[in-house]
């Protein structure tokens, strides 16, 4: 958890995947799951910002962001990073496990939401659960949540050399990665929405040097410092074999409208 909360580390994450990866994210995520202007958002786990900056283009002068984080520094980065749209943004720090105890402290506690947005986080609360039942209750009558993460097969390539290399890696790790949309997240909007629409790509991730396949198993939350000699050696000898080593997201996109009374 601790690496998963560190900005410096999520900065690395996501630099080494937008430069390599094939399909924008943010792109893809607001084709599927538009946002019109105006809206009031509520985005937790906001990160840096990989989405916010997106978020606040669409929601447009008369909208509001307000973005969550467990992480003051990253806030901080978003802060600087959103420029002339900071007018329409409000950070806020505080756990996915309380966050309207937050919203209430930082004053940005509105009535209700048009949507609640979170990507790669959710699965960080201790009880997701209620962090769940505390976003369906901050809905207006027709908002929408929409959760985006991994699932199948994510991140198999370097999984297996990984592996390979003597780390085993944990079951939490496994669990967010591959098993917690499917088993949480879509079991949880079908039993309190009476919507659910569910998007699917493979977003090839191509690395060209041994460099940055192992800055990026550097800055994960399943790095292991003393395997990284046995990892960087299987990486040469991919690299000896092949130009490019690729990785593939899995990501899906659960959208939750016409909430169950």
């Amino acid at each position: 958890m601790a690496r998963a909360t560190q900005s410096e580390l999520l900065e690395q994450r996501i630099a080494e995947n937008t430069a390599a990866q094939q399909v924008d994210l943010a792109t893809w995520i607001f084709e599927r799951a538009p946002v019109q202007r105006g809206e009031r958002v509520l985005e937790l786990c906001c990160g840096t910002g990989g989405q916010t900056l997106a978020l606040l283009e669409r929601v447009g002068e008369n909208g509001h962001v307000v973005g969550l984080d467990v992480s003051q520094s990253a806030l901080d980065t978003l802060a600087a990073r959103a420029g002339a749209t900071r007018e329409r943004l409000t950070c806020v720090r505080g756990k996915l496990e309380d966050f309207p105890s937050a919203l209430d402290h930082a004053g940005a506690n509105f009535n209700a939401f048009d949507l609640i947005f979170c990507a790669y986080g959710l699965y960080y609360s201790g009880d997701v659960e209620r962090t769940l039942s505390e976003s369906k209750a901050k809905l207006k009558g027709d908002g929408r949540i929409v959760v985006v993460g991994p699932f199948g097969p994510n991140n198999k390539p370097l999984f297996d050399v990984v592996r390979a290399s003597g780390v085993e890696i944990s079951e939490p790790v496994i669990y967010s990665s591959e098993l917690f949309m499917t088993k949480t997240v879509i079991p949880w909007g079908a039993r309190n929405f009476e919507t659910l629409s569910v998007s699917t790509m493979v977003n090839p991730v191509r690395w060209n040097s041994v460099e940055r396949v192992v800055n990026y198993w550097k800055n994960t939350t399943f790095f292991d410092e003393s395997r990284l000699e046995a990892f960087q050696n299987l990486i040469k000898r991919h690299f000896e074999r092949e130009t490019v080593f690729m990785n593939e997201k899995w990501v899906m996109l659960v959208e939750m409208s016409h909430a169950r009374t």
